[in-house]
């Protein structure tokens, strides 16, 4: 509008518009107004009019009016003629679209992190679009669940993780698979969470799978684990039923580093743990059953357990470890290639090959006699022992 008036009254900067008029929008009645005020001089003595009217003209406004005052003046539009009017309706129209993606943009930046419920209207190879209070929002395939189905018309719960401006354009990005997902339904369902006497330390996530979340308790009276699976399970079940039976493993942090990695491991039988602190490594001996359990489906709980603790997680069998870890004869020095291949030729290849023969048998062998069986057996006690 500054625009139009400028070219209108030959003015050349907006500081100069600004003294003489005045845009008044009424947002009720969507009219837009245009205000010329100007100084009632005598008549003969205009110097500027843009800034002064002669009093003969400005009676013709308002016949009360007298030499000195400011008399305002409604301009017509159709002295500006009809092609700058189209541009500025244009203009007037854009700018308001552009304030109300503002608005948006700050009021959904005010929101990240927060769970909403809207409703799916769309759903292409990309992504799934979702209405919420009059506005679209974009549940790209990336932050959806693989094992979860979507369907036209149903209510869905997503956290608002992102706005992003694009062409002018504002787009609310949402998510179902984000670990701030986790986190908002856990504050929902645990007062204690939201009042911040249980602390979320960590949270860990293979969406669709498993989740493991690391909390703490700032009161002592307060059981943090037990607070979040509540009653019966009650707030526990809600937040698995929300994400459609996804395992959740919730873990009491603690500062010693050998107890989280066994509370993240979560194993309920015997088993080995042994950590090497300078490389981070973590070797897991448990039986034979239990290496599936212990992996979890796509390798998901070893996967959450480096996450969360920090160390490279290795799983061994009892059997595979024993067998990697059985003392082989041709890596005992005191033997000599003769004496191994006399015990080869026998079917004997490990230490425990020749303990289960025991000495009356290996005296019996063609090329052993009495002394050089009690030097095998001696030798390799004395392995064993070290």
């Amino acid at each position: 509008f500054k625009t139009m008036i400028k070219k209108k009254f030959s003015i050349e900067t907006d500081e100069e518009v600004d003294e003489s008029f005045s845009i008044t929008f009424n947002i009720d009645h969507g009219d837009v107004e245009i205000i010329h005020e100007r100084e009632v001089v005598e008549d003969g003595n205009v110097e500027d009019p843009v800034k002064q009217i002669a009093l003969s003209d400005a009676l013709k406004i308002d016949d009360d009016i007298e030499v000195g005052e400011e008399i305002p003046e409604t301009v017509d539009f159709s002295e500006f003629g009809r092609r700058h009017i189209i541009a500025a309706k244009q203009n007037l129209i854009q700018k308001i679209r552009q304030v109300e993606k503002d608005i948006i943009f700050e009021a959904y930046q005010n929101r990240i992190g927060d769970i909403v419920t809207g409703q799916i209207h769309q759903i292409t190879q990309r992504e799934v679009k979702i209405h919420f209070e009059g506005e679209e929002l974009t549940l790209p395939k990336s932050e959806c669940v693989f094992n979860e189905r979507y369907r036209r018309g149903e209510l869905i719960k997503i956290v608002i993780s992102d706005v992003i401006r694009k062409n002018h354009d504002v787009k609310i990005m949402v998510s179902r698979s984000h670990v701030s997902f986790i986190k908002r339904l856990f504050e929902t369902e645990v007062p204690e969470i939201s009042d911040g006497i249980i602390n979320i330390v960590k949270i860990a996530r293979v969406p669709g799978i498993r989740t493991k979340i690391v909390i703490e308790s700032i009161d002592s009276r307060v059981d943090p684990v037990g607070a979040c699976v509540g009653q019966r399970g009650s707030r526990i079940s809600a937040i698995v039923s929300e994400l459609n039976k996804e395992k959740i493993d919730i873990v009491q942090n603690i500062q010693d580093s050998r107890m989280l990695v066994t509370r993240l491991l979560g194993i309920k039988t015997e088993y080995q743990l042994d950590l090497d602190y300078e490389n981070m490594i973590a070797e897991v001996v448990v039986q034979d059953s239990m290496v599936k359990d212990v992996k979890g489906i796509k390798d998901s709980n070893i996967k959450l357990v480096e996450e969360l603790s920090g160390f490279k997680v290795n799983v061994h069998s009892a059997s595979e470890f024993e067998e990697d870890n059985e003392l082989k004869l041709i890596d005992v020095d005191e033997f000599d290639q003769n004496l191994i291949n006399i015990l080869a030729e026998n079917g004997l290849k490990t230490a425990m090959d020749v303990f289960d023969v025991g000495q009356k048998d290996l005296s019996e062998m063609e090329g052993l006699d009495e002394d050089k069986v009690k030097f095998i057996l001696d030798t390799l006690n004395g392995y064993y022992a070290e």
